[in-house]
């Protein structure tokens, strides 16, 4: 994290972003899709397969999401189930799990997956 002072609004501010990513939990989940092969593949696939059903979605048709933010939702809400149901180990009642379900709470899932679907 870099601190630096703003001139502008005359107040410390913060910088927790992590080689172009929002944090450094987000640049990990990112990272690990895409250099296992399977995990590209599926993560890609996955967001083949949203992109086109996403104009079908009941919040497209109901004008509550258009069919962009649609894939991009649904997307990132496949992803953290997928990462943190069947790619995160089970470590149990223990200080391990505590701090993995720590990093994956500040992972922008939403982030992971704008970027999946601008490939």
């Amino acid at each position: 994290m870099t601190t630096y002072y703003d001139l502008e609004t005359e107040e410390f501010m913060s910088d927790e972003t992590y080689n172009g990513w929002k944090n450094y939990p987000t640049w990990a989940v990112a990272l690990w899709i895409d250099n296992e092969r399977d995990t590209y593949e599926k993560s890609r696939g996955v967001a083949r397969n949203i992109r086109a059903i996403a104009p079908q979605d009941e919040n497209v048709a109901s004008g509550i999401w258009t069919v962009e933010e649609t894939a991009k939702y649904r997307l990132a809400d496949f992803l953290k189930l997928w990462v943190t149901d069947d790619l995160a180990p089970d470590l149990g009642a223990s200080f391990a799990a505590d701090l993995l379900g720590y990093a994956l709470d500040e992972v922008d899932w939403v982030e992971i997956a704008e970027s999946f679907l601008s490939e």
